[in-house]
């Protein structure tokens, strides 16, 4: 920059939001550099300043660099100055910044990450990003960001070891030098690079690598976060030995006219957990006005306070028992820390891990445990005292063979999860991570012999049946119906049944379902039923860690022959089925992969429904409820159900 005059701050006052405004007004600075941290708090005073105050009118360009700069930040930046704002890159070591990129207008709209990317290299500079062994990586991976050119400084002042270190022969350049950065970044398609984290940032926390940066970015994707900052730090144990750090995040959220609101930090975990594996998410958080900074105005992380003790989403398991269970939960679910009240399945369990859960807990108490009795008594001290003999369940709640299958207590409006043609209502158990708010989800299940597959004499007399299952145990509307396969086909008709009697059906899901009519219902027999089975239910069916266990394997081949026989009746009814008419829209998620070719989803389904919602999933029909399925379809879920519920 030539040809501007230079306004040098009284000292501390670039510290001080108020004195900055002052100056800007009363120098008419046209140009500033921030760090983002500083930023942020600039902006919250600016905010309270009168509507009609024309806020720093003079400012031409203002500049970010020294941390990552968040397009929530950047947003808020376009909401009250007209300056446009960039963010630059660059170490001391370049002197000073290497890279830079719009960050507001229509640069910024294009930007589709939490942050906005560092950007492009300015005049005479080379960015390199490369893997360990300094070749460079692909488009989109993540590497390390190595710096060459004419402005490298020539080394540290009589550090020749930490020169040698971080100054190097370049492998692409002819004699010349590059520098590393310690920074962890990758290439975008349109030929600038985002910035990810720094490499020193990267912990291993019992075993498992963790990117703190990739955490933040995480949690500044979520609604209503402004800024964040994640660090392990170490906790009391209960157990009192081995490692002992946790992941701690601490959270700014955005500012509005009325302040700031507080945050629902058990929901920012809930979404968060929908965004990254178990061992990533934080297990404490702390809402804070704003972060520590350094005398130059960055993020002082040494400073963050330690977050309150008293924050937990419950008490600490306590008796032996509850700890032996707490730890099944945490091996099996990788789970920093679990609370006596935690639910395994909203925790991240489903109905394959709940049978790896089974032989762990008979294992470890020397108990023969059911599969159901792991549905029915779901959290740590439920199975605690059904391990102590505190707790007795029902015959059926021990097979988790009921019409109904309590998958979460609550209250309101509750979820009515319909079976497939196996009869069983436990897919849906994975979905509970995902779905926030405390109302009940509800399973309806049709258990031999006398189950609504094995008994109704068609589709029509197995909807009557739901239906008075799904009355008893809510009256009235409104209802959020879901079924799976044809589980689809009895939601849709109880829902036109619901409909005619005047009630209100606010959602109603299919979840790669289609009308019966149409389709090839030759019926198979057994061997195919059992294809079918072996296919819908591989990983369920066949998990090798159970076949050791004669209790398992037995309970496994009573519900393999339970299956077949459902599939064989399921076929009886939907090969003589006629659909009603839903006069409402119906949300079909479709699984791509097993779609015929040339069906039209919107025609097949045209004479049946009002309208159609399609959200396409890329798997296949028996993979629509898998653990790697859910992670977009329960987020997805999760969203739609809460907006028919607002």
């Amino acid at each position: 920059m030539e040809g501007a005059t230079l306004v040098m701050a009284p000292p501390e006052s670039h510290r001080d939001p108020e004195a900055l405004i002052c100056l800007i007004d009363d120098y008419r600075v046209t140009t500033l550099h921030f760090v983002p941290s500083m930023l942020a708090i600039w902006l919250d005073v600016l905010a309270t300043f009168p509507s009609d105050y024309r806020r720093c009118a003079t400012l031409k360009q203002v500049f970010c660099s020294g941390e990552a700069l968040s397009c929530q930040l950047a947003h808020r930046y376009e909401q009250l100055i007209e300056a446009p704002l960039h963010n630059l890159y660059g170490p001391t070591e370049a002197a000073v910044d290497v890279t830079w990129q719009p960050a507001s207008g229509e640069a910024l709209e294009k930007v589709k990450g939490a942050g906005v990317p560092i950007g492009k290299p300015v005049w005479n500079t080379q960015l390199h990003i490369l893997d360990a062994w300094l070749r460079p990586v692909p488009l989109g991976a993540p590497g390390e960001l190595w710096l060459s050119g004419v402005q490298l400084a020539q080394g540290y002042y009589r550090r020749p070891d930490l020169t040698a270190s971080r100054f190097v022969a370049n492998p692409y350049g002819n004699g010349e030098r590059m520098y590393r950065t310690g920074d962890i970044a990758r290439w975008l398609a349109e030929g600038s690079v985002e910035y990810l984290g720094r490499s020193d940032d990267q912990l291993k926390i019992r075993g498992q690598r963790i990117e703190l940066g990739e955490i933040e970015q995480a949690l500044l994707s979520l609604p209503g976060i402004a800024q964040a900052a994640v660090e392990a730090r170490e906790w009391p144990s209960h157990t009192g030995s081995g490692d002992n750090r946790q992941l701690v995040a601490w959270l700014i959220a955005v500012e509005s006219s009325e302040g700031r609101a507080p945050l629902d930090l058990h929901a920012v975990q809930l979404a968060l957990a929908a965004r990254l594996p178990a061992y990533m998410v934080p297990v404490r958080y702390e809402q804070v006005s704003q972060f520590p900074l350094s005398a130059n105005g960055k993020l002082d992380r040494k400073a963050l306070p330690l977050p309150q003790s008293g924050w937990q989403r419950g008490e600490m398991p306590r008796t032996e028992s509850e700890q032996r269970v707490a730890k099944l939960f945490s091996d099996l679910l990788a789970c920093e820390v679990v609370y006596a009240d935690d639910d395994f399945f909203a925790l991240g369990g489903h109905s394959l891990l709940a049978m790896h859960l089974a032989v762990a807990l008979r294992r470890s108490f020397g108990q023969a445990v059911a599969i159901g009795q792991v549905m029915a008594a779901r959290t740590v001290s439920q199975l605690a005292a059904l391990m102590d003999g505190n707790l007795q369940l029902s015959a059926e709640e021990s097979r988790g063979g009921g019409e109904v299958l309590p998958l979460r207590a609550g209250q309101g409006a509750a979820l009515f999860c319909f079976h497939p043609a196996s009869g069983f209502a436990w897919q849906y158990s994975g979905l509970l991570r995902y779905l926030n708010g405390s109302y009940p989800v509800i399973g309806l299940q049709s258990p031999r012999p006398d189950g609504v597959i094995a008994s109704a004499a068609d589709i029509d007399a197995a909807c009557d049946r739901h239906l008075a299952t799904l009355r008893r145990h809510q009256p009235q509307g409104p209802y959020y119906l879901l079924g799976y396969s044809l589980g689809g086909t009895l939601a849709h008709g109880v829902a036109a049944k619901l409909v005619a009697m005047g009630e209100r059906v606010a959602f109603l899901g299919l979840l790669d379902t289609w009308p019966p009519e149409g389709q090839d219902w030759t019926g198979p027999g057994e061997e195919q039923a059992k294809e079918e089975v072996a296919r819908e239910q591989a990983d369920f069916m066949a998990d090798s860690l159970q076949e050791s266990d004669p209790y398992l394997l037995a309970e496994k081949q009573a519900m393999f022959n339970t299956i077949v026989a459902n599939y064989q009746d399921a076929v009886r009814l939907l090969s003589q089925a006629r659909s009603a008419v839903y006069p409402a829209i119906a949300t079909l998620f479709m699984a791509t992969r097993t779609l015929p070719e040339g069906m039209d989803p919107h025609n097949v389904w045209a004479p049946f429904v009002a309208g159609l919602d399609i959200y396409a999933q890329d798997c296949e029909h028996a993979d629509i409820l898998s653990p790697s399925t859910l992670v977009k379809l329960g987020p997805l879920l999760n969203q739609l159900l809460q907006a028919a519920r607002d």
